[in-house]
């Protein structure tokens, strides 16, 4: 297919980002690299020469997903060149190759290189060398490589700025394919670290999401270790009039300075998201987690005491291979007497390489199906509960840049990171401002700017 294609005069390329919030910061890192070298960057949904789709592999679901972006990009332009990256593609670059009107599979450790890489497809198809075969350029993640990031001054639409701390994990749950897709944990430099942040608060942005695959063991590798806790205090201490915000950190790496920092400082959000993926003690063993219940209880329950209307989610498994309908009523009941404020669900499915896809007794779809939907049920009343509270109350909002399609309404979060929607002008879009809260609904939360 490649060698049929035309030369085109390349200046369009659109990205497809699935999964998390590293991978959004991937992704605004490749757009820069590609801006500077001319290319121009348009949305997903329109028409353009290149498609890159930074691709997740948490679940079976999400490999669908990525294989679908790939469709949906070529039903555009069928003559694109496709490039696909991310957990996906380095995890099975194999089976990525053969999805069909691929052209470049990309390795994670290998994604600043991404110029270089359309390049050299390029002159494959100059000189008639592909052969139909997608170029691979992937290093060996498992072997030592330099962690790089570069400043990003532009997220495309978003009002957030994400900045990646680490990569990486040195954990061994189960279930999980992130050391294969992402290698041992490797911290960047906090000068580095706060040159980025600063780059984006120059840019305009308002709210900073520190992001990494094991968030909170950032620093364990440097030589002296580092806490992440330090780092996140050197942050909150730069000039400027913006916030931040943690995202997905596990229970063991939530140190008293963090919870501390939360309690004290107005600029980091109120708001934590504590993976827990099961209440069940011989579960969480299987799945090989750090921490048993014990821990992760006094964890929440600190942050709960010390940290007044905190934003509590946590993502869960269930039906994992084995899971008694006991062991899933313990997972219930933990959820339930836990003050979440969003949970994530997510029905396990088995991922190629991983300890767990060996195990036996798998759990019926019909079963999963049912207790997913029992604890989201379970996690959306919590959430409406918790957005209640609010009510005739003012939280900070970062309104965005966009408005509500249907309503035509400002939107934004609050630091406890719950979605409200209101009336205003242009003018209130990328600043955090108070929003009275007056109505909570089980479809949204609506307010007006607070006098």
């Amino acid at each position: 297919m490649i060698a049929r294609r035309r030369e085109i005069q390349i200046v369009k390329v659109a990205f497809a980002t699935l999964g998390c919030r590293t991978n959004q910061n991937d992704t605004a890192e490749m757009q820069t690299l590609l801006e500077q070298e001319g290319y121009s960057i348009v949305g997903s949904q329109d028409k353009a020469d290149i498609y890159v789709v930074n691709t997740c592999t948490v679940t079976a679901k999400s490999d669908s997903s990525s294989r679908q972006a790939v469709k949906k990009s070529l039903a555009i332009n069928d003559a694109a060149m496709v490039i696909f990256t991310g957990c996906y593609a380095q995890n099975s670059p194999e089976e990525a190759a053969r999805i069909p009107g691929l052209d470049v599979v990309l390795g994670n450790a290998n994604k600043l290189e991404i110029a270089d890489v359309i390049k050299a497809q390029l002159n494959r198809i100059h000189q008639e060398d592909a052969f139909g075969l997608p170029l691979v350029h992937m290093s060996d993640i498992t072997q030592k490589w330099d962690f790089k990031t570069i400043p990003v001054a532009d997220f495309h639409g978003k009002t957030k700025a994400f900045i990646k701390v680490q990569t990486g994990c040195d954990e061994a749950c189960s279930f999980c394919t992130v050391v294969r897709a992402r290698g041992r944990s490797i911290s960047d430099s906090r000068e580095n670290i706060l040159n980025n942040v600063r780059h984006s608060l120059a840019a305009g942005f308002r709210e900073i999401t520190l992001t990494g695959i094991n968030l909170g063991t950032y620093g364990m590798d440097l030589n002296p270790p580092e806490t992440f806790s330090s780092l996140v205090e050197d942050i909150l201490n730069l000039a400027g009039d913006f916030r931040v915000r943690i995202s997905s950190i596990n229970p063991m790496e939530i140190d008293d300075r963090l919870i501390a920092l939360m309690e004290e400082r107005d600029n980091l959000c109120p708001h934590f998201h504590i993976p827990l993926q099961s209440g069940d003690e011989t579960i969480l063993f299987q799945m090989r987690r750090n921490y048993n219940i014990r821990q992760y209880r006094e964890v929440v329950g600190k942050i709960a005491r010390r940290i007044p209307n905190v934003g509590l989610g946590a993502d869960i498994i269930v039906g994992f291979p084995g899971e008694t309908e006991a062991q899933f009523e313990n997972t219930r009941q933990m959820v339930e007497e836990l003050p979440f404020t969003t949970l994530h669900v997510f029905s396990y499915s088995p991922r190629p390489g991983t300890e767990a896809s060996g195990f036996r007794n798998d759990v019926p779809k019909a079963v999963k199906k049912e207790r997913n939907k029992i604890l989201t049920a379970l996690g959306n009343r919590k959430a409406l509960e918790f957005r209640r509270s609010f009510l005739d109350q003012t939280v900070n909002v970062l309104v965005e840049n966009s408005r509500e399609p249907l309503t035509g309404q400002l939107r934004g979060h609050s630091e406890n990171y719950f979605p409200v929607v209101f009336e205003g002008d242009d003018a209130l879009m990328n600043r955090i401002i108070p929003v009275r809260i007056l109505d909570v609904s089980e479809q949204q939360v609506s307010g007006c700017p607070a006098s």
